[in-house]
């Protein structure tokens, strides 16, 4: 299948590495690190180059600091090695496999869910993790089906777990990680091959635009 093609924001690895996301945020980065391993070597470079960097950042205010220490850190990144990251533990050889730490807090396969539909062919899982107003399930969809339209007050996030879809963005498969800005509309369509199963992060709510569209 290759290597994901969509990956985190430098914020959020960033927040990762120093341990400052939330909880389904922070289970949403450590699996997409499963399938991608230049997010691994640029986390493994945040957690040991970022702590002495501290020290020689400029008092800045609150509102800037993580952007001054973004533009070091870039610069640096750009002219310094990378640090050795060593390969990730192969995931099981079965259809449903998924990558730690996601399986060990699913505690059993993805389509032992209970799942409740949101319309024909759609479904999300009952199983969730997080707190804040921060929460992340599985959201399944049936080939060639489309999610409806919809807008995102706050952050949404998908990281393919299983087949593929697309949107006005773009086509998205095993690994991709996908963020959405708040305030952004969009619909997925499931690939017409397979079923394509995400981890769906959402923040706020979010609003449905009209009635479910055709399927593609």
């Amino acid at each position: 299948m290759g290597l994901p093609g969509h990956h985190p924001q430098d914020d959020l690895l960033f927040g990762y590495a120093g341990g400052g996301l939330r909880e389904a945020r922070s289970l949403l980065v450590a699996t997409h690190l499963a399938y991608c391993p230049s997010c691994r070597e640029r986390v493994a470079a945040f957690e040991a180059q970022c702590g002495a960097w501290f020290d020689e950042t400029p008092s800045v205010s609150a509102d800037g600091h993580l952007d001054a220490i973004l533009e070091r850190l870039h610069g640096r990144l750009g002219a310094e090695p990378r640090a050795s990251v060593p390969p990730p533990r192969p995931r099981p050889a079965t259809a449903e496999a998924v990558p730690e730490p996601l399986r060990s807090w699913l505690d059993g396969p993805v389509r032992d869910r209970v799942w409740t539909a949101m319309v024909p062919g759609v479904w999300v899982s009952s199983w969730s993790r997080g707190t804040g107003g921060s929460l992340a399930r599985l959201l399944r969809m049936a080939p060639g089906v489309t999610v409806p339209a919809h807008r995102h007050e706050a952050a949404e996030m998908l990281l393919v777990l299983e087949g593929a879809f697309r949107d006005e963005y773009g086509r998205f498969r095993l690994g991709d990680l996908i963020q959405y800005e708040p305030g952004s509309d969009h619909h997925a369509t499931g690939d017409e091959a397979g079923e394509c199963i995400c981890l769906l992060l959402v923040e706020g709510e979010v609003v449905f635009l009209d009635e479910p569209g055709p399927t593609a």
